[in-house]
């Protein structure tokens, strides 16, 4: 076991960085968009651009996840109401399905999961072996930006006007982060049971696609309303940066990504493997 999981973690090394930093290294600008001077100039001016249009248009505030136009233009509000709302559980979940793929579907498809099937395991390690990757990248991607995001926020903190409280900027990636694992976990169980990335890629990107128009056609169909409010993962983010973890929230995206491992465990154990 420990073996497989050597080899794990050397096969997802250098796209694991890349992710890592590429993303980082925007988030680490964040704050200096709020650290006055021109920068701040720049914000403001694009807010007053922006403000008869953008700020007016429901649709449009729903398409970016924002829920408070107001909140979004300061740093506080950028972080918690548009980066964790929209765009870190969307990078989240590809980068986990980007991750996953190589040690799963992809490695069947490729032929290098023979040296796996070799190994004196037993079908279902491998199966939670591969569902516990899927938790632990998306929960280790969602705390290391954030931290990225802190410590930029450190470099400036003379001259800034508002600070991140860490605990809560923490917490509320976390929330965040259990979102996209709910995503890259129905697309790991749809390649665990047919050996295919093409079929993880799919139900895990449409899977994201629908929530996400959920979020944003929530006025215009009922139904939409319905399911952000209380099944998607989207709509169980609201506002953790202030009040915390919600018990409610967190244990329907848990059922979920328990569900879907599952699923994907289940069907992995009693399939046969793509092998050559």
């Amino acid at each position: 076991m420990f073996e497989y999981i050597k080899y794990i973690l050397n096969v997802v090394k250098k796209p694991l960085i890349i992710w890592v930093l590429a993303p980082g290294a925007y988030m680490m600008m964040l704050p200096m968009w709020f650290s006055g001077g021109e920068m701040q100039k720049m914000v403001e001016q694009k807010r007053a651009t922006l403000e008869s249009t953008m700020g007016q248009n429901e649709l449009m505030l729903n398409t970016f996840g924002i829920k408070d136009w107001e909140a979004v233009w300061t740093l506080e509000g950028v972080i918690t109401t548009y980066l964790f709302n929209l765009f870190f559980p969307m990078l989240i979940a590809i980068a986990s399905l980007v991750l996953i793929n190589k040690i799963t579907a992809k490695a069947e498809e490729d032929g290098t999961f023979e040296f796996v099937a070799a190994l004196p395991m037993t079908r279902m390690n491998i199966a939670f072996i591969h569902s516990g990757m899927v938790v632990v990248m998306g929960i280790l991607l969602g705390q290391i930006w954030p931290h990225l995001i802190y410590l930029s926020q450190l470099f400036f903190a003379d001259q800034m006007s508002e600070t991140l409280k860490y605990c809560s900027l923490i917490t509320a990636a976390f929330q965040s982060s259990l979102g996209a694992v709910s995503f890259a976990a129905l697309g790991y169980a749809a390649g665990a049971v047919s050996g295919r990335s093409s079929r993880l890629w799919l139900f895990g990107l449409c899977f994201l696609a629908f929530e996400w128009t959920t979020s944003v056609f929530t006025i215009q169909v009922s139904f939409f309303d319905w399911y952000h409010n209380t099944i998607s993962s989207f709509g169980a983010y609201v506002d953790p940066y202030n009040d915390g973890l919600s018990f409610g929230d967190v244990s329907l995206v848990s059922i979920k990504i328990i569900l879907f491992l599952a699923i994907g465990i289940i069907g992995f154990k009693d399939r046969s493997l793509n092998l050559r």
